[in-house]
């Protein structure tokens, strides 16, 4: 995923389904790497949707545990966007007392600055996968 673009994004997903993929565990691991991924660059949040978009219809679906619906990627994926949403909140973009402790204005701008980037990046994503 480091040398991810818009002109390999193919070549990325063919790699990435050759992995055989063999339980929801995996699929999990997988997609949890693209969405941390994406968050951390959020100007490729594009490219990374396009990436979710041919991982799609590629990687297996699995039997639910509970003889449910199956397990795809799909599912999958909006339960781990849904988780990644719902945790952001006015307290997740504060500062805990350990973060604030020996460091300076400069360093905590920064730090809050990260939270922020990393919350609007998830709109991003969710919006480029989306549309």
């Amino acid at each position: 995923l480091n040398k991810i673009a818009p002109d390999n994004i193919v070549v990325i997903a063919e790699k990435i389904v050759e992995t055989n993929v063999a339980s929801t565990e995996e699929l999990e691991i997988v997609i949890a790497l693209v969405m941390k991924k994406a968050l951390g660059e959020p100007h490729y949040c594009e490219t990374y949707a396009d990436l979710v978009f041919k991982l799609k219809s590629d990687m297996p679906e699995f039997p639910a545990p509970d003889g449910g619906k199956p397990k795809s990627f799909k599912s999958t994926l909006l339960n781990v966007c849904q988780n990644e949403f719902e945790s952001i909140s006015q307290e997740s973009l504060a500062l805990t007392d350990e973060e604030t402790l020996g460091r300076d204005k400069e360093e905590l701008d920064f730090l809050l600055s990260k939270k922020k980037q990393r919350c609007l990046a998830n709109m991003k994503f969710i919006g480029h996968l989306f549309l």
